[in-house]
């Protein structure tokens, strides 16, 4: 079964950006860390690192999330430029759900900032960020 993801995560004072991609058709993750991809690093997963990732998404769980988690009012208010803004498309067989969300949002389901550790935790570890 296809399983693949595209993760990014931008903005902040620092105006950071990190694009992490896995295509289980290739086996090999993807991470860039400046928008142009200028210095895009790949390397090809294990089975057992790609079942990790697999297993993160908890099955169907991830296509529950909702599709956007808005931040709350006060945003508007305290003008942050500290926002950091995320966003998760998966793809699993025949099915593709994207989350959207930011440092910001409001009622975050746990499960989405795990996913989000793991994906990043994964390409940590192997030296790629």
């Amino acid at each position: 079964m296809v399983f693949s993801f595209k993760y990014t995560e931008s903005g902040g004072l620092s105006n950071k950006y990190l694009l992490v991609s896995y295509d289980s058709a290739t086996k090999e993750i993807k991470a860039s860390t400046d928008m142009t991809g200028s210095n895009l690093v790949q390397k090809t997963l294990t089975d057992s690192d790609e079942e990790t990732l697999r297993a993160s998404f908890k099955g169907d769980r991830f296509f529950g999330f909702d599709a956007n988690y808005q931040a709350g009012n006060d945003l508007e208010k305290d003008n942050d430029s500290n926002v950091l803004s995320f966003t998760l498309i998966l793809t699993m067989g025949d099915k593709v759900h994207t989350v959207i969300w930011s440092n910001k949002s409001k009622e975050i389901p746990d499960e989405l900032t795990q996913i989000k550790d793991k994906i990043k935790g994964m390409v940590s570890s192997k030296k790629m960020i």
